[in-house]
């Protein structure tokens, strides 16, 4: 009867281990599975996602903007989400940031496109463990982590010294600037006054804002050559000012007036190949993105980051304007 018992103890011992075993495997897999469902990678490494918030959605500026940093996302095994306004809309900007900060991601790229309205809410996402990384217009009173773009009132120097070498250092200039708001626009006015005021023959006699919009860039440059006939030179500090300024030149029949843009928009180059515009100074978005994306990856990585990165900006006129397609 022992013998029969003892055999029956070790026939369950052994259905038991079989048991553990198989269920110790089956439950190894299911955590696996798990952890993948939950954006994690084999290896236990967290998948980060994080939210970049654009001034307006399908711009060819943010467009290029976005390559890079999904390029950057893709590379460095981090979700990234797109957002911004339709049309250029600085409250709904902070809108959509404030509905990110809301939704805990883990890290934000935005624009500091207004100092005195975006550095509460940037600092409100820090307070709250969201780091920030601005992009394109700095917030350096902020508690961001890091600016990524380009120095602005450096580029309005640029834009300057173009005017200089092209006028000879005489002439009446009108200015299109992108927003009056936007501090970006604003200091490269600041830039291009500070140059321009360095000549007694040079003067800026009108300033106007187009809003980002092709349409008011138009109907303001319009006015402007109306009311300033004397105007011999016209620069724009957005992407979309130059085009504005070469269309209101065609339909007042102003085919002397020399044009400076900003930006490498694709119509801009063909003008520029066209001999319609003079030139134009160009920035690297699809550097601010890939780089504003890496500066992050290199924060989780628990990597000490630079308060700015500045990116380059490029003058495109007859002789290099080929260049400008890759930027």
């Amino acid at each position: 009867m022992d013998k029969k018992w003892l055999a029956a103890a070790a026939v369950l011992i052994g259905i038991l281990t079989y048991l553990f075993v198989g269920f110790a495997h089956h439950s190894g897999k299911m955590s696996r599975i798990v952890k993948e469902l939950q954006g994690h990678e084999g290896n236990g490494t967290k998948r980060y996602h994080i939210v970049l918030i654009e001034q307006e959605r399908y711009h060819p500026y943010w467009e290029m903007v976005e390559k890079g940093a999904e390029q950057a996302a893709e590379e460095y095994a981090i979700d990234i989400e797109f957002a911004g306004a339709v049309r250029n809309n600085m409250d709904e900007q902070l809108n959509l940031l404030e509905k990110a900060i809301a939704a805990r991601v883990d890290a934000i790229i935005v624009q500091g496109l207004n100092e005195e309205k975006f550095t509460p809410l940037i600092d409100k996402a820090v307070a709250r463990g969201v780091p920030v990384v601005t992009i394109d217009t700095d917030a350096p009173e902020s508690k961001r982590l890091a600016y990524v773009g380009t120095d602005n009132v450096a580029a309005g120097e640029r834009l300057g010294r173009l005017v200089v070498k092209t006028t000879g250092g005489s002439g009446k200039i009108g200015v299109i600037i992108g927003s009056e708001l936007a501090e970006s626009q604003l200091q490269r006015l600041d830039g291009l006054r500070q140059v321009v005021d360095q000549y007694s023959r040079l003067e800026i006699v009108a300033v106007r804002s187009s809003n980002i919009s092709h349409m008011e860039a138009i109907q303001q440059a319009s006015e402007m050559l109306r009311n300033h006939p004397e105007i011999s030179i016209m620069v724009g500090t957005s992407a979309t000012d130059a085009l504005g300024m070469l269309q209101a030149a065609k339909s007042l029949k102003r085919d002397e007036l020399t044009i400076i843009g900003f930006d490498n928009q694709k119509e801009t180059l063909a003008a520029i190949r066209n001999g319609e515009i003079q030139a134009t100074v160009a920035q690297q978005p699809y550097l601010m993105g890939r780089t504003a994306v890496k500066l992050l990856y290199d924060h989780f990585q628990g990597e000490r980051l630079l308060p700015a990165y500045y990116t380059e900006v490029k003058v495109l006129d007859g002789s290099n304007v080929q260049e400008g397609e890759s930027l």
